[in-house]
């Protein structure tokens, strides 16, 4: 089984920046998937700032993730993972290509709902964690979803902060995870992919008994078991909301505005 892993984040040759999190999610991924299963990760070339908060730009960056996940359904791979909490592209993904297109936030919230009662979102900020709340309703898990918290630090200090400070950065996940906590979450989600391969590879499994859920392995076993289920004979859907789409209606369209 092959699983091809993009992030949202910039090649680090490009932007060292995300040095840390590309060379950990390299460390981190084989670690979770089953023996026999080979993940290659892959991060995006080029990334224009305001990615996350701007539209068009998002827009402008999923043009080169799909290009990606035809490239990696033409190289043999079985599946095809996106690495952003933020799910981009989770409808043209889908349309694009034949094998089974898992998205990091949504399977991490589907799991979550399988291990606890509710679930609690901590993140680095404000806006992101509105941002991360925001697609849990939209996934209509609201009834399941305890007010998350964040540690009050922009993104880039955060991710910062988590390779030259590892134990502050600790901390103060686990002091914003009390509040939840406290509300009933019986489970914490890292906010961001980062946040997440950080906390994994240092062994923080739980704040205070509360598990806190590895979204690497989240996504790795569910996307094994898609594989598996597709092997079992149980065809990609093609009927419902923006599914009445076959291979042939986008290579149309390829050719229309690509050539």
């Amino acid at each position: 089984m092959k699983i091809w892993i993009q992030a949202l984040s910039q090649n680090p040759e490009q932007d060292p920046t995300w040095r840390a999190y590309d060379e950990a999610c390299e460390r981190h991924a084989p670690t979770v998937a089953r023996p026999g299963t080979e993940i290659h990760f892959a991060s995006a070339d080029k990334r224009a700032p305001k990615m996350v908060i701007s539209s068009y730009v998002k827009y402008l960056h999923l043009g080169q993730i799909i290009e990606n996940a035809i490239h990696a359904e033409a190289s043999g791979y079985d599946a095809f993972i996106i690495g952003g909490v933020g799910d981009l592209g989770y409808q043209e993904l889908r349309e694009a290509i034949d094998i089974p297109v898992l998205f990091i936030g949504e399977t991490s919230f589907l799991v979550a709902t399988l291990m606890g009662a509710q679930f609690a979102i901590i993140n680095s900020d404000a806006r992101s964690l509105k941002a991360a709340t925001a697609n849990a309703h939209r996934y209509g898990l609201a009834d399941r979803l305890i007010p998350g918290a964040h540690v009050g630090r922009q993104q880039a200090e955060h991710f910062a902060m988590m390779s030259t400070d590892p134990k502050r950065a600790i901390a103060e996940f686990q002091t914003a995870a009390q509040g939840p906590i406290n509300d009933g979450a019986s489970l914490l989600i890292p906010g961001t992919a980062p946040i997440s391969v950080f906390l994994a590879e240092q062994g923080v499994r739980d704040v205070d008994g509360v598990p806190v859920l590895d979204l690497h392995a989240a996504v790795i076993k569910s996307a094994e078991m898609m594989v598996d289920f597709r092997k079992l004979g149980i065809p990609k859907p093609r009927k419902g909301r923006a599914l009445d789409v076959n291979k042939a209606d986008v290579q149309l369209a390829r050719k229309i505005y690509l050539s």
